[in-house]
């Protein structure tokens, strides 16, 4: 979908754009005319007042520009809260902590979910944007009592469950091809009155991440091959892993294992944004005002987390786990199939053609033992 097809945005949002993009290339010009795209992506997503998250437009559900599994069914909720409430008993604790928790939709499912349990917990949110902050305050206000958000993960180590849904691939990340046999970073520069991609160049972090990709294959990546590399995963998780004492993490996200991530068939990237559901490939249309992701290359978490000292506890699809997980609901919280919009929301959570085989299911943890991870074991693609 080119941009023209894209439907046109209101003139404030074009004004907010338009300043976003006058921020972005005054940026550009400071660095010497090349920023790299992980650095775009962040200021388009992250940028106080500007960026995509940070800014006042409805971003989830059919107002917005995508829906997650929240938005689609309850039941997605109530089967999360299931493998917290294990992992909380594993660790004789009470702690939770959501990063980036959207409209707050799970965050209410997992706190009705734990009622009905009788599991009493504390209830922290960690998020960057103070739009969605104020939004998610609105929607758990029946909540208010059990949830404090933060700036920040916890300074003194906890001893907690994690989880996170769909924030996985909205880290920023680096854009390369192979020029020859060598990788190179493809930045972002100004283009017009807008900005665009640029030349690529080396970069010596970039080239040993995708020379540890090549060794992991055990092949070289094609000349002309075109792909993402999060550097920020090894830092990220290991921040993570200083805010734990002990604990759990549960991540769902799209994404793929190394071996599909840098199949030679998929030698354009993963790269891929939502405006007003509508999926395309350009970045540089309307910054501010459109999600712009990566896939997730799972493989590598599974490493950063190793580094940080996590045990990878569990990985498999979404669509195995939940059909696991919702055949074990206890009565007050089974899925009703006799609703037309249930059957509809299981349909696209669970069939391999639909969220079931493209979402995954990571479990990590740290200092603690648990039960297994409910679905079929696919730890040994990572």
């Amino acid at each position: 979908m080119s941009r023209a097809e894209l439907p046109v945005p209101s003139e404030e949002a074009l004004q907010q754009s338009a300043a976003l993009v006058a921020k972005i290339r005054s940026e550009i010009a400071a660095a010497g005319g090349w920023i790299d795209f992980a650095r775009y992506m962040e200021l388009a997503l992250y940028a106080p007042g500007l960026g995509y998250y940070s800014a006042g437009s409805v971003k989830i559900g059919a107002a917005g520009d995508f829906v997650t599994a929240p938005e689609l069914s309850r039941s997605f909720g109530s089967a999360i809260a299931l493998t917290l409430d294990a992992e909380l008993s594993a660790l004789g604790a009470n702690d939770v902590i959501e990063i980036g928790a959207g409209t707050g939709a799970l965050a209410a499912q997992l706190l009705d979910t734990f009622a009905t349990l009788g599991r009493e917990v504390r209830y922290w949110i960690l998020e960057p944007s103070a739009d969605l902050r104020q939004r998610q305050q609105r929607a758990l206000e029946a909540h208010a009592a059990k949830i404090a958000w933060i700036d920040r993960l916890p300074e003194k180590p906890l001893a907690a469950v994690v989880v996170a849904n769909e924030v996985l691939d909205a880290l920023p990340v680096s854009h390369f091809t192979m020029e020859g046999a060598e990788p190179r970073a493809v930045g972002v520069v100004v283009a017009g009155e807008g900005v665009g991609w640029g030349a690529a160049r080396a970069d010596g972090e970039l080239t040993q991440a995708v020379r540890t990709i090549e060794q992991a294959l055990g092949r070289a990546l094609p000349n002309g091959f075109r792909s993402e590399v999060c550097l920020m995963q090894p830092a990220w998780f290991a921040a993570l892993a200083a805010s734990l004492e002990r604990g759990s993490l549960l991540f769902v996200d799209y994404g793929l294992t190394r071996s599909d991530y840098y199949h030679e068939q998929r030698a354009a990237g993963t790269l891929v944004c939502h405006y007003r559901h509508r999926v395309h490939d350009d970045p540089f249309a309307y910054p501010g005002l459109q999600d712009i992701t990566a896939w997730v290359d799972f493989s590598a978490c599974a490493d950063a987390a190793l580094a940080a000292g996590f045990e990878v506890a569990g990985f498999t699809t979404q669509g195995q786990y939940l059909l696991s997980l919702l055949a074990a609901l206890p009565p007050e919280l089974a899925v009703d199939l006799k609703s037309p919009r249930e059957q509809s929301a299981m349909k696209t959570l669970i069939l391999p053609g639909e969220m079931g085989e493209r979402f995954k299911v990571l479990l990590l943890r740290k200092g603690v033992r648990g039960p297994e991870l409910p679905g079929k074991d696919f730890r040994y693609r990572l």
